[in-house]
């Protein structure tokens, strides 16, 4: 075992490694001693990534195919992510949970580390089968989470979410073993798996099987038609769905892009299917996204309606820069990363502020709150693309795309997404800012200062801002050789 697969081994053990000393102690120490050795130990990868094979075999159950891990410049990437929102967690949810009301704080930080876990055994899956083994793990322990800290009146939700999640683990299964019978392969290594040769019958059956997996997700806001509230912590919307949901995904839709097909084959069968087919579908998702997003009542639904239609939007980018502008496709998923994360850091304070003060309405609460609301106006204004932030690159770059190649579709899509987080930023804001003049309690005003104040919260608007542009330049030059 050389260098690189002991670092590859230790970062598959150290979550889990956590989860079992937080069993075992519970201590804030060993949550901040595992995520920087964690952090530490992907330095260590990249340092060494080129030099050596970055893959480690454990079982073997195929002919040449076995169960283990494999790094190479894509999982890198997700991992450095990943181990970013560990960071930010643990800075932030320290203070928030012994302000919040929430009794089970250590049950919550042993099932946020677990799914860190999975999420990470997912990311350096060797193979498809391996991948699909993590993530129907991740899945199940999803559902074990929303039975812990979802409100019972969501269990039907919950059920229909997690069977979404199996339906479409089961068509990328369906993918994986048409991939292993047309190429007689489902290993991932540099280059893609599926051959330039590949008969084209076949490409279009796996590609539709990746395609119906990678669509399953967009189903989901036709569900919420009839709902009025999730009843749902915004912290805990946080870990439920970004990490256990929205970035997993992306990375599969990553890896399937990267290691199934590659560049030129996947703008292939574009133009074989019709670029324009797959617009016609992003729209009708962002135009039903962004509806519920304008319409939607209550902070925490309204949050949640916002997470669909940026997972929507940035499923989209990443599709147009793959098919325009490979070197540009890592853009949507930190500009997703900056957004959320501090959209559901912000709104998690708003949400413990309601819950804990007397005055419960949201009039005025940006000068009670306002290093919180500026961070959520930032989060909101990066998403719209009109911040000197990362989300302003990423729309920059596709409305130069679409005016060279006159995709006015994709013109369409944009603006949709302008105009929804527009006339939502409007919605939230035009209360937080009013002057209306109110008899605020001094407890109140305690409240908000022992939230807003918080040097965690401070300490994590400063960290998201440095990565952000240091994330838009590193990444985009790391990732251009792909």
């Amino acid at each position: 075992m050389n260098q690189i697969q002991f670092l590859i081994l230790l970062i598959a053990t150290i979550p889990l490694l956590n989860c079992l000393l937080l069993k075992i102690y519970s201590h804030n120490f060993i949550d901040k001693f595992c995520v920087i050795l964690f952090f530490v130990s992907l330095i260590g990868i990249h340092a060494k990534l080129d030099e050596a094979p970055s893959y480690l075999s454990l079982i073997k159950i195929f002919p040449n195919v076995s169960l283990g891990f494999f790094i190479d410049r894509i999982a890198l990437g997700f991992l450095f992510l990943l181990s970013f929102i560990w960071i930010i967690f643990i800075f932030y949810s320290q203070r928030f949970l012994q302000l919040s009301p929430i009794k089970n704080e250590h049950n919550f930080r042993i099932f946020f580390t677990l799914i860190i876990a999975f999420a990470t055994l997912s990311i350096i899956s060797k193979n498809l089968l391996t991948l699909l083994l993590f993530y129907n793990l991740l899945i199940l322990l999803c559902y074990f989470f929303v039975s812990n800290f979802l409100h019972k009146s969501e269990s039907k939700f919950s059920r229909l979410f997690i069977f979404l999640l199996y339906l479409e683990s089961a068509f990328f299964f369906l993918a994986a073993v048409a991939t292993y019978k047309f190429s007689g392969s489902i290993e991932f290594s540099s280059k893609a798996i599926i051959a330039e040769n590949f008969d084209l019958n076949n490409y279009r059956l796996v590609f539709l099987f990746y395609c119906c997996g990678l669509f399953l997700s967009t189903l989901a806001p036709f569900y919420l038609f009839y709902r009025t509230n999730i009843n749902l912590e915004p912290l805990f919307l946080y870990v439920f769905f970004f990490l256990g949901y929205a970035l997993v995904s992306l990375f599969i839709f990553l890896r399937i892009l990267s290691s199934i097909f590659d560049v030129t084959s996947f703008s292939a069968i574009l133009g074989e299917v019709g670029f324009g087919f797959f617009e016609i579908v992003f729209l009708s998702n962002m135009l039903l996204a962004s509806g519920f997003l304008i319409f939607s009542r209550g902070i925490k639904a309204s949050f949640f309606y916002l997470f669909f239609q940026q997972f929507t939007f940035t499923l989209f980018a990443i599709f147009f820069f793959e098919k325009f502008a490979v070197i540009r496709v890592y853009l949507p998923l930190l500009s997703f990363l900056l957004g959320f994360t501090l959209c559901f850091l912000t709104i998690s304070n708003l949400a413990l502020y309601l819950t804990r003060a007397q005055d419960k309405q949201l009039d005025g609460i940006f000068y009670r709150l306002t290093i919180t609301c500026s961070l959520l106006l930032f989060a909101l204004a990066n998403m719209a693309g009109i911040a000197p932030a990362v989300g302003l690159i990423e729309k920059f770059f596709i409305f130069k795309i679409i005016l060279e190649k006159d995709l006015w579709i994709s013109l369409a899509i944009l603006l949709v997404n302008f105009i929804g987080v527009a006339a939502f930023s409007y919605k939230i804001f035009r209360p937080l800012f009013s002057r209306q003049i109110k008899n605020i309690s001094e407890d109140d005003i305690a409240i908000a200062k022992n939230i807003d104040f918080d040097s965690n919260l401070i300490l994590t608007g400063l960290v998201v801002a440095i990565l952000m542009f240091l994330g838009a330049i590193g990444l985009t030059q790391n990732f251009a050789s792909l």
